[in-house]
């Protein structure tokens, strides 16, 4: 029962942590473009790994990871986290905190998708009332149901642009999706602390050095200590220590409990959006997450 308590707890616990994540990516978004917010990221992140990496398991157990292993682990990484936090960053930007995490939460139900279409695996017999609920809730949170939220205090407003965003958040859920299904073969002989030590560095240095190192000038220009230390921070909550709760929860309670408690994401998404950066919440975006979340629970 102990063990239990503690394991839903945690997941809980992850779920907190990545709306807290995205909560501080929102207030930095303005001043760098996604690409270059996630390989800082990233970087943060991964350096907490590296520096835990040598505390765990001796590193000479890295030679023997078979290189089609490692071969899976660059694809999931390249999708997941190169192109699916890319996509989710700039969501966060375009339709705010809220929003963003509903659409991003469907990831399990795409899971399940990529596992059905390319691993034969056979789908939840829910899967298709799960499947009408989420695009319920796309459409309710794509669609101009309320203006477009204030801006940060002390930021200019821009116009929301929903359908764009919606197409973001939706396009990481996918990323990530997919990444998972590369991702469990990958790590067969990998911790959890050997996988993002050379996971999130690596993302990081790719990122880097294919979309920020040539128009560094460009994108880091409005990077100051302040910007810097936030976004970092933001890694080290959701990259760190959300992964490192979820990972515990899944050991503890299994996946579809695990799964189901993370994707009240949202909930403390919403409840954060609109208290700290003001968002509006309308019923529309209520209607709509909650959707999003039955579909999903449904589904798992």
């Amino acid at each position: 029962m102990a063990g239990a308590l503690s394991g839903e707890l945690c997941a809980l616990l992850s779920a907190f942590l990545g709306a807290l994540s995205a909560l501080l990516v929102r207030t930095q978004s303005h001043l760098l473009p996604p690409a270059a917010m996630n390989a800082l990221r990233c970087g943060a992140a991964g350096l907490c790994y590296l520096v835990l990496l040598p505390f765990t398991e001796p590193l000479a157990t890295l030679l023997q990871v078979p290189l089609r292993e490692w071969a899976l682990l660059l694809a999931s990484l390249s999708i997941g986290m190169v192109v699916g936090d890319t996509l989710y960053l700039t969501a966060i930007r375009e339709i705010g905190v809220a929003r963003a995490l509903a659409l991003a939460c469907t990831c399990p139900l795409l899971t399940m998708f990529f596992e059905w279409v390319l691993l034969g695996k056979p789908a939840s017999p829910g899967l298709a009332l799960g499947a009408g609920l989420v695009a319920g809730g796309v459409m309710l949170l794509s669609s101009r149901g309320a203006p477009a939220e204030p801006a940060v205090v002390g930021q200019p407003r821009s116009p929301l642009r929903l359908k764009y965003g919606a197409a973001m958040a939706l396009g990481a859920a996918a990323s990530w999706g997919l990444s998972m299904v590369f991702l469990g073969p990958a790590i067969a002989h990998l911790t959890t602390i050997q996988a993002n030590a050379v996971r999130l560095p690596l993302v990081a240095g790719l990122l880097y050095f294919t979309r920020v190192h040539h128009r560094r000038h460009q994108d880091l220009q409005g990077l100051d200590r302040r910007a810097g230390l936030v976004v970092a921070l933001s890694g080290l909550v959701g990259m760190g220590l959300s992964a490192f709760t979820f990972l515990s929860a899944l050991r503890m309670i299994g996946a579809t409990k695990t799964a189901t408690l993370g994707s009240t994401s949202p909930v403390f998404g919403v409840i954060l959006a609109a208290f700290f950066l003001k968002e509006e919440v309308s019923l529309r975006m209520l209607l709509g997450i909650a959707a999003c979340m039955g579909g999903v629970w449904l589904v798992l």
